[in-house]
């Protein structure tokens, strides 16, 4: 009895796409995305907060996903370069450049007196402003090469995630050479030409077949699988943003 109520819940989850509380299908996040692409709402701060945090924020829950785009006042109480690199302005002086968002387990604005721990910080573009899905990490330019650089160089952070929501990119500090190489990379779209168009991924189509699904539904059960880069995605996201990797 226990297998056959097992089973029928599976095919209801498959039939209506139902997911965990702290998960996301990729059905959802192009919905996230369409909804700016239809509204002609493509700046980046958008593709920032409602889908790159939203998306980081669901899948994990334990964590904190702070903006940070914006440096605030100075303070002795707060320390920019423990996530922070730096440049040096006009004048000669240096100063923070900060992450569009910074990912910790215990976040705290005043960071020398409480400890935090940093798991990540991500530079966000927009896939239609400042696209990078539709060229290699070696073709990007200086200035996003040199953001991504000074993030890298932070105290107490190591780890960079580089999207346009398209695609996703993750850094890691390479103490030997620090050369600019993603260790992982998942793209959620096929190109269609060489002008940059492109399409979403698709997932697989299966079919779910016995006397249960057949006694429940009166046949079998077609269904589109999630799309293989996207459950990749997530899985790598927890594993990237772990304590210690």
């Amino acid at each position: 009895m226990d297998d056959i109520l097992g089973l029928n819940n599976e095919v209801v989850r498959l039939k209506y796409n139902i997911v965990e509380f702290n998960e996301v299908t990729f059905d959802e996040y192009k919905v996230w995305f369409e909804k700016y692409k239809r509204n002609n709402d493509v700046n980046e701060i958008k593709f920032q907060n409602e889908i790159v945090k939203k998306f980081i924020s669901t899948i994990c829950t334990d964590l904190d996903i702070e903006n940070s785009e914006k440096k605030g006042p100075e303070t002795p109480k707060h320390d920019y370069l423990q996530y922070c690199g730096t440049y040096t302005d006009e004048q000669g002086d240096e100063k923070a450049s900060t992450p569009d968002l910074v990912i910790t387990k215990n976040w705290n604005w005043l960071n020398k007196e409480n400890n935090v721990d940093y798991r990540a910080v991500v530079e966000v573009k927009s896939p239609y402003l400042q696209p990078i899905y539709n060229k290699d990490y070696e073709k990007y330019g200086e200035k996003l090469k040199n953001e991504l650089r000074r993030h890298l160089s932070a105290k107490d952070n190591d780890k960079v995630i580089l999207t346009d929501t398209l695609k996703w990119e993750f850094y890691k500090k390479n103490k030997e050479d620090n050369e600019l190489v993603p260790i992982q990379t998942f793209r959620l779209y096929d190109l269609t030409d060489k002008k940059g168009n492109w399409d979403w991924k698709k997932g697989e189509s299966d079919i779910k077949d016995n006397d249960v699904i057949k006694g429940t539904l009166g046949d079998s059960l077609q269904y589109t699988k999630e799309m293989k880069e996207f459950k990749e995605l997530k899985s790598f996201l927890v594993e990237f943003l772990e304590n210690g990797e």
